[in-house]
């Protein structure tokens, strides 16, 4: 059962052994993660100094332990606030149907926002050519948005649309659905498609944005979608904050899934 800590509960949990073999470091890493996993989400775990007292630790050590743990995910350091356990995740699913951030948070009951970073024409680049059905240097509409749930950044959406199939969409509000205007607006619907997820740190940039520390553990997926008559709609790249955001893929034919020849 996951609760909330008091300072007795963090002192008498993180007692360390001083004359073991294993690191102290590594002790207090583990310490925590074993108290992480009974805590609701968004604890606030306590100060460095607090932590250094509990554990007899230096500040280096106790720093150390933190930054594994906020690499991993476990812990979240917002500046000017301190670290906190990780908040409750948010799951995109990738399934059969290709669904958007927003329609896949209003079916999880989530209120999500967005913000448009930059929304732009541009030459398509020969790398992304072959995903849009272009000749290097056509003409695609770029935008790129935060999107955020209860004013925390969650993502980042690097979207690559052909400009042929989208005119006047640079006059349109890019804060909702981008998914629901191109069906609306346009008549054009993702039927199917393809996603690749990674892992990858966080940039100077991608770190400010996400109020992530450099160096962070993202999720990374490409997407490139189609529509039910196979015509190339989009490639979106996204960056997601890997302590809020879990990716689930349902598995309809897991044989063919595991011979890498099921459906896209």
């Amino acid at each position: 059962m996951r609760h909330r800590m008091t300072d007795i509960d963090w002192a008498r949990r993180l007692a360390l052994e001083p004359g073991a073999a294993v690191p102290l470091y590594y002790q207090l890493r583990e310490r925590l993660r074993a108290v992480i996993s009974e805590c609701v989400p968004d604890t606030p775990i306590p100060a460095e100094k607090d932590l250094m007292a509990f554990a007899g630790v230096s500040r280096a050590t106790a720093r150390r332990a933190i930054g594994d743990l906020v690499q991993e995910g476990l812990l979240v350091a917002r500046q000017g606030s301190g670290t906190y356990t990780a908040p409750a995740g948010v799951t995109s699913e990738l399934g059969s149907r290709p669904a958007g951030f927003t329609e896949t948070m209003a079916r999880l009951g989530r209120k999500p926002t967005t913000r448009v970073l930059e929304a732009r024409m541009q030459p398509c680049a020969a790398d992304l050519a072959p995903a849009l059905g272009l000749e290097a240097g056509a003409g695609i509409v770029f935008i790129e948005r935060i999107r955020m749930l209860d004013d925390e950044p969650c993502m980042i959406e690097s979207a690559h649309l052909p400009a042929e199939l989208v005119p006047g969409i640079l006059d349109q509000d890019l804060t909702g659905s981008l998914y629901g205007l191109l069906r609306l607006k346009y008549g054009l619907s993702p039927a199917s498609g393809k996603e690749t997820i990674g892992a990858v740190n966080a940039d100077y940039r991608l770190a400010g944005l996400l109020h992530v520390p450099m160096a962070a553990a993202l999720l990374a997926t490409a997407r490139s979608t189609v529509t039910e008559g196979g015509l190339p709609l989009e490639y979106t790249i996204r960056h997601a904050r890997g302590d809020i955001t879990v990716f689930s893929v349902e598995l309809n034919d897991a044989k063919n899934a595991l011979m890498g020849q099921g459906p896209t």
